[in-house]
């Protein structure tokens, strides 16, 4: 017996033991690298540079009546930065801008940011239909409808989100003691579960993103998957890239000078894309193999 072979039945013992999980891993990273995903994250980062700002500027236009409340206002500055930590005081100032200029925002004006923050989701909703093989390909019309569908989704989902945190800082009002005099909004335990919000709130998007983007039949379990792993990397690169730019060994703003920020912002945004087309490959994969498996 050759090497190889040995190592392809050493492969194939390990695979049956641990429930195909080495041969989903190996078909999402071959299909990530047959359909060049790595180069297509650029691009992606690239785009969402340039629909970043007009995302939120039509988000905050859609919840104005929302954003009147100062501590709503905050609510909105600190997810920026859990989740943009490269771009805070970018974003800070755009929002700023925005709540200025929020009475001269008409509806051509929604118009146009909605179609301007949509061109990242045609390029990125294309991509992830490519990790399907029995997906088929979208028209320009078909793409761009769908893009806009995505923004207005998350323009809602934001908008639940900031109704949802509103209501529960509001809780605390009424007390819940535990343990005699202990009030439960004052523990630790209630502290990690306010934490986690945002990550829900992640997981739903992720989900709905690789259940109904992809042009093909996608089960909820198979997108759930991929939805899953998709915000622990996502979590753990802004947590990661957080630390890098924090711990002092960033040097962006020496090289790039004024540019450093957008240039951060740029690798973040690649990062993310990766993440995104990885959990959609995996999905893909998972479905492959369970399908496959159901069949024999």
């Amino acid at each position: 017996m050759d090497l190889k072979t040995r190592a392809i039945a050493t492969f194939d013992w390990v695979d049956a033991r641990a429930f195909g999980i080495p041969s989903i891993l190996k078909r999402t990273f071959q299909s990530f690298g047959e359909t060049n995903a790595a180069e297509s994250a650029s691009s992606i980062a690239y785009y969402a540079l340039f629909s970043l700002f007009p995302m939120v500027l039509f988000i905050i236009s859609l919840a104005s009546s929302v954003l009147r409340d100062e501590s709503t206002q905050q609510e909105i500055l600190q997810y920026v930065d859990n989740f943009l930590p490269t771009a805070q005081d970018l974003v800070n100032q755009n929002i700023a801008r925005a709540l200025e200029l929020r009475g001269a925002i008409q509806l051509v004006s929604l118009v146009g940011l909605l179609w301007a923050a949509s061109s990242v989701f045609t390029i990125l909703a294309a991509n992830i239909n490519r990790a399907w093989h029995t997906a088929q390909k979208r028209n320009f019309v078909q793409g761009r409808l769908l893009a806009l569908g995505i923004v207005l989704s998350l323009a809602l989902l934001f908008v639940l989100w900031l109704i949802f945190t509103t209501l529960l800082n509001l809780l605390p009002v009424f007390e819940v003691p535990i343990f005699g005099t202990l009030n439960i909004y004052d523990t630790y335990i209630w502290s990690i579960l306010t934490q986690f919000i945002p990550s829900v709130f992640l997981l739903i998007a992720f989900l709905n993103l690789y259940r109904w983007v992809p042009n093909t039949k996608v089960r909820w379990r198979e997108a759930a998957w991929g939805a899953l792993v998709s915000v622990i990397g996502f979590q753990m690169i802004t947590a990661g890239f957080r630390w890098f730019l924090t711990s002092g060994m960033a040097r962006y703003q020496v090289v790039y000078g004024s540019l450093g920020a957008v240039i951060a912002l740029m690798l973040w945004l690649y990062l993310s894309s990766v993440v995104v087309l990885l959990g959609a490959h995996l999905t893909a994969a998972i479905a492959l193999q369970t399908r496959a498996t159901m069949d024999n």
